[in-house]
């Protein structure tokens, strides 16, 4: 079939909504029905100089070449009999009226400055219609405003006496603009200032050179959207228009034109050239309508989802796609403005920046995603790129996407080992990360053990992928393996004291079916003394040395046990470290190994997500190469055990560790290149 044929394209991509951004001038002669859906105007104080502030501050020194306002998201009234029904009549536009689904706050506002221009000179003729529903003549009022006889910074109004409060509210911020122009009179922001340079800036046309305007994003309804439910999803659950939704509309509107070749249309005859533009034009909004579902449904697979993101969050995201477009449009986290992302993609389109028009932007969107998808089908970079972004944030995940579309494969390779090494070393590449301890290093520590279950599941091939979907839903805590130190239990806690106890029970009580003929091992007895004293750990004598001595008790009973592999004291490294869940409460965390091992293996049961290394850990599986690893005990964190953890994860991070700046390397290179041509 040719696809210049197809109608149902064209069909299809003529539903979108149109977007435009329109200086203030053009809002001009147009005529806006508020819907009795709609409160009445009630912008006070705050919300008024707010705005006159940000207007002079962009006015004056602000960056860029117009300010924005918030969208105004309209639709056209067009059957007669609504315009009748409501008394909709008026000379200008050809009576087209526009239904206000959002920002008629905006809009009487911006009214209220026209009438106030009005006021201080007649030949000001900026001005549009509003009609309200529930009080059909309040859009007169504004003709109706004067300027008071006595005071030039007093605005009154007829028979302001019996105003109703919609009439109050407007008059109100009339008399809030002229306030906030009086106190300006000291810094020359006064009534001349109005007049002048702010009048003049506030209604520049748009797109004129060196020239600042005010401007609104105009949203208008064509998708058969019912106004009413538009409304309350904008405003009864306090969602805004966001960018995912204006710039699907920059892409899909009618009034999006795109680049097309020439040499295509040419060869056409010219009377049908126009058919075969817009046809061109429905074809690539096609495609993009079916791409945009494509990519979303990705983004919301969990795994993916996880991978891109920091936090797995979609906090602030009802269109996934929205997170893609802050990373074209490189926002910073810090960014306050809700609609950076669409006013830097405008921008890109208006000034050419980066592309070369809309269909060559959307094939940058695409790219983007295609590059994300690769890595995260890619074994090696799923893992290093994964571990990057859980640890850093956006702006390095912007880098790592300006690198791969500049760098070789090999070269973007060894930039993540080298950006992981960094990130390890605090970018101290001479940092002894072995030399870390608990009480000064936590972080860094932090830092190790997670890379280290990341780059040892890549290793082992025989795993999964690491899930970071379940490790980003979890809190996880750098906790020592063995603990032999009370000192970080809660001293004024009792219920911490009562948990450590429960827990070492329970443990001892595993033992004891295990040891029941064994004199020296059986813990009957440590059993007792617990339980009896946890039967009066809320009584006032039972202090904090008390709970010490059960501390130091269950220690005792462990080191005897493993007397022979030569029991040694706490070690704050990261030999004795280890990540676990929140889940594992702080009392039970600075407990011994055995209290650990055996909570572990009940929620890893129970099909709780333990990570990787650390349920090797607890396995003691990193002692696998002694001879009588399938018969040594496992109840105790012994020094032979940390040496050889400790050498697993020397073993693990040697590569990163290791590795060396690129693009010294490729310095190098050139210079020994250079050398070995002066002698050909």
């Amino acid at each position: 079939m040719n696809e210049y044929n197809d109608v149902s394209i064209v069909k299809e991509a003529r539903q979108e909504n149109i977007l435009k951004l329109w200086a203030l001038p053009e809002l001009c002669n147009k005529n806006f029905f508020i819907p009795d859906y709609q409160r009445g105007y009630r912008w006070g104080t705050r919300q008024v100089e707010q705005l006159l502030d940000d207007l002079c501050a962009f006015f004056d020194k602000g960056k860029g070449q117009f300010y924005c306002l918030q969208p105004i998201v309209i639709k056209e009234i067009t059957k007669d009999e609504d315009k009748n029904k409501y008394g909709l009549n008026s000379k200008n536009n050809n009576n087209k009226w526009y239904e206000v689904i959002d920002g008629q706050q905006r809009l009487t506002t911006i009214r209220v400055i026209f009438a106030l221009a009005h006021l201080m000179d007649r030949d000001n003729k900026e001005r549009f219609t509003l009609r309200y529903k529930t009080r059909p003549e309040l859009g007169n009022f504004f003709e109706k405003l004067r300027r008071n006889n006595e005071d030039d910074y007093r605005i009154d109004a007829e028979n302001q006496e019996d105003l109703d409060i919609d009439s109050w509210h407007i008059l109100e911020a009339a008399n809030c603009m002229m306030r906030w122009f009086k106190k300006g009179e000291a810094r020359g922001n006064g009534l001349r200032y109005f007049k002048g340079s702010f009048y003049e800036n506030f209604t520049h046309p748009k797109d004129i050179e060196d020239k600042k305007s005010v401007q609104v994003i105009w949203y208008e309804l064509c998708d058969g959207s019912d106004p009413n439910e538009t409304f309350k999803r904008l405003n009864d659950k306090k969602v805004s228009l966001n960018n995912a939704e204006l710039i699907r509309a920059m892409f899909l509107s009618d009034s999006a034109v795109y680049e097309y070749e020439e040499a295509l249309i040419n060869g056409y005859p010219e009377e049908v050239q126009n058919i075969v533009i817009e046809r061109e034009q429905a074809r690539k909004q096609a495609h993009i309508i079916e791409q945009w579902d494509i990519i979303e449904k990705q983004l919301r697979q969990p795994k993916f989802w996880a991978f891109v993101k920091k936090d797995a969050s979609d906090k602030g995201y009802s269109s996934r796609i929205e997170y893609l477009f802050d990373l074209i449009s490189k926002k910073k986290p810090n960014d306050k403005d809700e609609l950076t992302t669409f006013l830097r993609f405008e921008e890109m389109m208006r000034e050419k920046n980066d592309v070369e028009g809309l269909w060559h932007l959307w094939l940058k969107v695409e790219n983007y995603f295609a590059t994300l998808f690769s890595w995260y089908t890619d074994r090696n970079y799923y893992h290093k790129i994964g571990y990057l972004i859980a640890e850093t944030d956006n702006n390095a995940l912007v880098d790592l996407l300006d690198k791969s579309a500049k760098m070789t494969k090999t070269k973007f390779s060894k930039s993540l080992d080298w950006l992981i090494k960094l990130h390890l070393t605090n970018n101290n590449t001479d940092a002894d990360v072995y030399s870390y301890s608990y009480d000064e290093n936590r972080t860094e520590l932090n830092r190790l053990l997670f890379f280290f279950n990341v780059e040892s599941t890549r290793i082992a091939t025989t795993q999964d992928k690491f899930p970071f979907e379940l490790y980003k839903a979890t809190n996880w805590t750098l906790e020592h393996i063995h603990a032999q130190n009370s000192e970080r239990i809660d001293r004024t806690d009792k219920q911490k004291w009562i948990e450590w106890i429960d827990e070492n029970i329970k443990a001892l009580k595993h033992l004891q079916k295990r040891f029941k003929d064994n004199e020296s091992f059986e813990p009957t007895k440590l059993i007792e003394m617990l339980e009896e004293k946890r039967n009066i750990v809320k009584v006032n004598t039972f202090v904090f040395n008390d709970f010490t001595k059960c501390f130091d008790s269950v220690n005792a009973y462990f080191d005897n046990m493993a007397k022979a592999e030569g029991g040694s004291p706490e070690v704050h490294n990261i030999s004795n470290m280890a990540l676990l869940s929140g889940s594992v409460n702080t009392s039970i965390g600075n407990s011994v190994f055995e209290v650990k091992r055996q909570l572990i293996m009940k929620k890893d049961a129970e099909g709780e997500y333990i990570p990787y290394c650390t349920r090797l850990v607890f396995l003691k599986y990193y002692n696998k190469n002694k001879e009588d690893f399938s018969v040594q005990q496992s109840f105790y964190w012994s020094e032979e055990d940390r040496k050889n953890y400790l050498n697993a994860i020397k073993n693990i991070l040697e590569k990163v560790l290791n590795t060396t700046n690129p693009d010294k390397e490729e310095t190098t290179e050139n210079i020994e290149s250079k050398e070995e041509n002066k002698y050909e």
